[in-house]
């Protein structure tokens, strides 16, 4: 979802949902934030803030922002082997296909924070959960009269809020640790680059399982928290890393710094309003129109934010014609030619839309929604038979794509035109071509590989086909 997708209120609601606790909070532009409601979920007690929320979003002034935990949700850098941004765009989902533990045609995903890596390999964070988990959390919130129109991975808002309230230094490593109801929460990083993070973690242990301080599963926690410090990278010599608490199990903070038993080498420290952390952050990141990690995207799309992109296109449209009024002034000859123009555009609008979505009558200005309603609905009934009939090219691609990146080898240029697939790219030793040609034979393929002496730049440079028997 891009941002220009999220529309610009004056207002957001941010709602930090647990096991029995719910915390709404209101963000307004001008820097106001008001606390709505901390205390049990109980939807008869919510009747007051729930109506304002939802008037608010009818009257397009605010939105309501939420969180899946992270122990629904799956969060992980993708790294392919390709040097061009374009490229690695399509090829990042079936990427991350081989790396989920579900299927991929479950989920929703979204990919964000698209860069070169240190080999200029481009790089990009994806975030997935399944479907059902996710109408499963906006369930809950419906049962409480609540519907977010955003829905976000929880660790990416924590870490956005931290660095904006405590911004890192370069070369230090961070954890940001939510502590909830039922669960915990963490987001690792450094602050190379501004603020970079590393991973994210969901445990399904919370403030009510750790209470009691030689609960089994406080030995259960601390034993998870202690592999993930023990897998951090170095930082800078001496430098502590640093801890920040949030969520309302903070006063369980002081029993569980001793548990751990890290001495010096984690610093400790307690974030401003840590209860109201998380609902904090979700209403100022959906205020800023931040995007990053929103998995209700897709059919799942929130009416509000389908009507904002298409009040885009009306007003991109508007401008034109307002653009066009200004031209009608030289002459009624423009005049004349401008409302054919806009007659013809009109009249294959309407077609494309009868056409699309098979319906004679359409009412004006309704073009879209109803192509979006018949699409949606024949893609629904075509989708089982479309599954059947996919061909298995995109799962060939990620594995020969994981096999260029494992042999260090850069690909230039890729294509594949039914039975057939060419390889061209480049590699500083001449046999890492060889891997690479055994997985395509592995697949089925007959290969033939070329390659090239080394020129000026040290560089093996290949061409390898192979076609499918």
């Amino acid at each position: 979802m891009a941002t220009s997708s999220i529309p610009r209120c004056r207002a957001a609601y941010g709602a930090d949902l647990g096991r029995q606790r719910l915390v709404l909070v209101r963000a307004e532009r001008g820097g106001g934030l008001t606390t709505l409601w901390n205390g049990p979920a109980e939807a008869a007690q919510l009747k007051a803030a729930g109506l304002e929320i939802a008037t608010a979003g009818a009257a397009g002034r605010a939105l309501l922002a939420a969180a899946l935990p992270a122990t629904e949700a799956f969060a992980r850098w993708i790294e392919t082997p390709l040097v061009a941004a374009d490229k690695a765009l399509k090829v990042l989902p079936a990427l991350l296909d081989v790396q989920l533990p579900f299927p991929l045609e479950t989920c929703l995903y979204d990919f964000s924070k698209l860069r070169p890596g240190a080999a200029q390999n481009f790089r990009a964070l994806a975030c997935a959960a399944r479907r059902t988990d996710i109408e499963a959390r906006l369930a809950q919130f419906g049962a409480l009269g609540l519907e977010p129109a955003l829905l976000t991975h929880e660790g990416l808002a924590l870490w956005r809020q931290a660095q904006a309230e405590i911004p890192l230094a370069p070369a230090t490593l961070r954890v940001v640790a939510y502590l909830g109801d039922g669960r915990t929460t963490l987001a690792v990083g450094s602050g190379a680059q501004g603020g970079e993070l590393i991973s994210l973690h969901g445990i399904r242990l919370g403030a009510d399982e750790l209470a009691p301080s030689d609960a089994p599963a406080v030995r259960q926690w601390t034993g998870r928290i202690s592999q993930l410090l023990r897998a951090l990278p170095a930082g800078t010599a001496g430098e502590a890393v640093q801890w920040l608490w949030c969520g309302p199990g903070v006063e369980l903070a002081g029993p569980l710094e001793a548990a751990l038993e890290q001495g010096d080498r984690v610093r400790f420290k307690t974030l401003s309003e840590p209860a109201l952390f998380l609902a904090r952050a979700l209403a100022l990141a959906a205020l800023a129109g931040e995007s990053d990690g929103q998995l209700r995207n897709g059919d799942l799309t929130h009416p509000a934010l389908l009507a904002h992109v298409a009040t885009g296109h009306r007003r991109a449209a508007l401008n034109l014609l307002c653009a066009g009024g200004a031209l009608l002034a030289l002459g009624l000859g423009w005049q004349i030619w401008l409302q054919q123009t806009n007659d013809r555009l009109q009249t294959d609008i309407l077609a494309r839309a009868q056409e699309l979505s098979g319906k004679a009558n359409i009412q004006y200005g309704t073009e879209i929604a109803t192509v979006q309603a018949a699409l949606k609905q024949r893609g629904a009934e075509l989708q089982p038979f479309l599954d059947a009939l996919a061909p298995a090219t995109a799962r060939d691609l990620a594995a020969i794509l994981e096999a260029a990146r494992t042999c260090r080898v850069s690909l230039e240029a890729l294509s594949q035109s039914g039975k057939s697939l060419i390889l061209r790219g480049a590699t500083d030793d001449w046999n890492h071509c060889d891997p690479l040609a055994a997985q395509l034979r592995a697949r089925g393929y007959t290969v033939e590989l070329s390659r090239e002496e080394a020129g000026a730049d040290e560089l093996v440079r290949f061409t390898l086909k192979g076609t499918r028997r």
